[in-house]
């Protein structure tokens, strides 16, 4: 057996306004969905994927799972394209994203930027120069 993938999967309040911001903010798109209304999405960007759960709906999937809390995780989406890089950055001011770290030039050759998503996920945006 071997591995094949690894799939972030992200807890969120509000799955429909999650979805939206990944949407908008990445260009994501939605590759799978389950439940009427929607309590599990797949989207995806390329090869790159990731999951959003209703908090509520792994609640009652998971015994015990904890209370949702501020995230303490990061996810970094690394990017090859500085053009692009900028329009994201850009995109992120004009949609008022709550950023955790500025537009930075780093001392290990990345320009960065962290943002938070709807539910306070840290997302560090990264080019490398």
């Amino acid at each position: 057996m071997s591995l094949i993938n690894i799939i972030n999967e992200l807890t969120v309040s509000n799955i429909n306004d999650s979805l939206k911001f990944y949407k908008e903010i990445f260009d994501f798109e939605i590759e799978y969905t389950d439940g009427n209304p929607i309590t599990w999405v797949q989207i995806r960007r390329d090869n790159m994927r990731l999951t959003l759960e209703d908090y509520q709906t792994v609640k009652k999937e998971i015994n015990n799972f904890p209370l949702k809390v501020i995230s303490s995780n990061l996810i970094k989406f690394e990017y090859d394209n500085l053009d692009e890089f900028k329009t994201l950055y850009n995109n992120c001011k004009t949609h008022l994203c709550s950023f955790f770290m500025d537009y930075t030039e780093t001392q290990y050759g990345k320009i960065e930027f962290g943002i938070l998503d709807l539910d306070k996920n840290m997302i560090l945006v990264s080019f490398e120069k």
